[in-house]
């Protein structure tokens, strides 16, 4: 059964979406965090989440070729710096998790309730971090042009869909009641569409210029070392096909 990549690659998938949903339900959450405390638990969740996207990715780039090619676009003097500019849109929208502080990876225990995110990314878009998800899959899937990156990038972004509008909207709306309703009013899901509506106006400082410039250097020196990790992860990441047994 695992030979075909289109369903290998659809259980890598369903592995990372069942830790990443698992780990923070309060039904869990509530019973295992308090005897281990939140540090450790956080960075079990974080570790875990982090290993099986890698492994997923591993396997389309590992696999990617045995599946029909449906475009092949490196050859377009356009199409590196397109690469690089969806890329870097990416990290962008990923330095929002600055916001949440070294709590968000686990490093610090966070404080008693930091509040409703609605400040800097969160006035650009309310899933900074979604969209970040959104764009470096995007450009891979761009940079892949087969039907096993098609899939892969279908089958996460499924996955962010659901995760916003069944798990982390509602469990919002329970803990912040109607500061949520004021929240979703004030903005919008796509990026900067309630600034141009006039809706939301960044204020002085809330993304400082450094926010620009890292996510301007971040991504070229990725760009530099894309192609070498790339390799390592087709020859090197062990993925569910591997280990389980056939």
């Amino acid at each position: 059964m695992l030979s075909s990549p289109y369903i290998a690659l659809t259980l890598h998938v369903l592995a990372f979406g069942f830790w990443s949903s698992l780990w923070p339900r309060r039904a869990i959450k509530s019973r295992l965090e308090p005897r281990v405390g939140f540090r450790v638990y956080r960075i079990f969740y974080n570790l875990g989440t982090i290993a099986l996207f890698c492994i997923s990715f591993g396997y389309v780039a590992q696999h990617s070729a045995e599946t029909p090619m449906l475009w092949n676009l490196h050859g377009y003097p356009w199409f590196r710096p397109l690469i690089y500019v969806v890329n870097g849109i990416g990290v962008f929208f990923l330095w929002a998790a600055g916001h949440l502080g070294w709590s968000f990876w686990g490093f610090k225990n966070p404080p008693p309730d930091r509040g409703l995110q609605t400040a800097g990314f969160y006035k650009i878009t309310r899933h900074p971090l979604y969209w970040s998800v959104f764009c470096l899959l995007f450009a891979h899937m761009l940079v892949f042009g087969s039907v096993l990156g098609i899939l892969y990038f279908a089958c996460m972004e499924l996955y962010n869909v659901i995760g916003v509008i069944v798990f982390e909207n509602r469990e919002l709306a329970r803990h912040y009641g109607d500061a949520v309703t004021t929240f979703h009013a004030r903005t919008s899901t796509l990026p900067f569409k309630a600034m141009l509506q006039g809706r939301s106006q960044l204020g002085r400082g809330e993304l400082p210029r450094g926010t620009f410039v890292g996510s301007i250097v971040f991504t070229i020196i990725v760009g530099w070392i894309h192609a070498p990790v790339i390799t390592q992860f087709m020859y090197t990441v062990p993925t569910l096909a591997t280990l389980l047994p056939r």
